[in-house]
């Protein structure tokens, strides 16, 4: 990379060292830049050369004073640089990069005025988070296109952006209804309800479903928006060697026994009737054993009817 970057530095001042021009060039605020390379007969800069002020740096091809074709502007106080196709002393086309200590960022695409507009993407990188949006820009930001957030706790947020707002949001800690997660080929699939307790003493009703062919009793919880495996449950079903994708992420909820904590990983071959799931959120709870079947679950269906009398809930593909 050094070498790289010592014989970049060489050929850079060799091209400036064939026009051994230089000159003063006045501004209004009473300063003056220090410009090496090619002067027209006017002694304006044409051709190859560099203008070098206290605080910016500006190179490439000049044409009657102005950078016209490629071209760099480096701003030494915030160690960002511009560079690209210029006209008349504007960027057009190009990168624009920024790094300190707090943050990174790279912009490739269409300039207007030294801001993002037109086609381009922007990549954002902290110690927080890194961040992806790709479409159309105007005034520097997103105005049509996809964007991407990754927090640094596991998060990963998608959003659809139209004309610079958001208008369709998913995140890989909730299920979302996706047909080609339901494997199977009938419409619909009817699924038996095991009821337990009385009305006197409380009831609940108990769903069946496998995990990599491994067993499980999950509460049918209609009140609940979360899916989630209870400790001594996921234990047995590690142990019996399900497998399964850590998301890194750990989140609070609030329902049975109050507020808990739980970790999410991702399941597939999750059996339930006569369908298969792949690609569902569930929520590892870190201090109970309650294995719920909420919303959180159901999500993943096109559409679910439960009957109470019948004791049985219709899962539609």
């Amino acid at each position: 990379m050094k070498k790289l970057l010592l014989v970049s530095i060489f050929l850079t001042n060799f091209l400036y060292s064939q026009c051994p021009d230089s000159k003063k060039i006045p501004y209004s605020d009473g300063t003056f830049g220090d410009y090496s390379g090619c002067l027209d007969d006017f002694g304006n800069p044409s051709g190859l050369g560099s203008l070098k002020t206290e605080g910016s740096q500006k190179e490439g091809n000049w044409e009657s004073g102005k950078l016209d074709g490629q071209g760099k502007l480096i701003y030494f106080k915030n160690n960002s640089t511009f560079t690209g196709l210029w006209e008349n002393d504007k960027l057009i086309r190009g990168n624009y990069t920024q790094e300190d200590n707090e943050a990174k960022v790279n912009y490739k695409g269409d300039f207007e005025d030294f801001k993002f507009q037109g086609e381009g993407v922007l990549e954002i990188t902290t110690s927080d988070y890194s961040s992806e949006k790709k479409g159309q820009f105007f005034n520097n930001d997103l105005f049509k296109g996809e964007s991407t957030v990754i927090q640094s706790n596991g998060l990963i947020v998608k959003s659809t952006v139209e004309m610079g707002k958001i208008v369709a949001e998913k995140r890989n800690d909730i299920n979302y209804y996706n047909s080609q997660d339901v494997i199977g080929d009938k419409e619909y699939s009817i699924v038996e309800l095991n009821k337990k307790g009385s009305e006197n003493e409380g009831i609940s009703y108990l769903i069946e479903m496998e995990i990599n062919g491994v067993k499980g009793e999950w509460i049918f919880d209609t009140g609940s928006e979360i899916f989630s495996i209870g400790q001594r449950m996921f234990k047995r079903l590690v142990s019996q060697g399900i497998n399964y994708k850590d998301l890194n992420r750990t989140i609070k909820t609030l329902g049975v026994g109050g507020e808990s904590s739980g970790k999410l990983i991702v399941l597939d071959k999750i059996k339930i009737g006569d369908y298969y799931l792949n690609n569902v959120v569930v929520e590892i709870a870190n201090e109970n054993n309650f294995s719920l079947l909420g919303m959180g679950f159901l999500n993943k269906f096109k559409e679910v009817e439960w009957s109470m009398k019948k004791k049985q809930i219709t899962l539609y593909k």
